[in-house]
């Protein structure tokens, strides 16, 4: 029997913990941008308003 880790498992073993990863990486990235455009939307409209108001 050999009691080695074999690098095959090793690789395996990393890809199978990084592929989850990876896509919780890529949600949570796209959502702090969505926040970050929505609160930038938010901020141009609240700006519109103000000067529709001032005419």
């Amino acid at each position: 029997m050999n009691a080695g880790v074999n690098v095959g498992d090793i690789i395996f073993q990393l890809f199978a913990l990084g592929v989850p990863i990876f896509f919780i990486v890529i949600l949570f990235l796209f959502w702090r941008s969505s926040k970050k455009k929505k609160e930038q939307l938010n901020r141009i409209e609240e700006k519109l308003d103000s000067l529709q108001k001032g005419n």
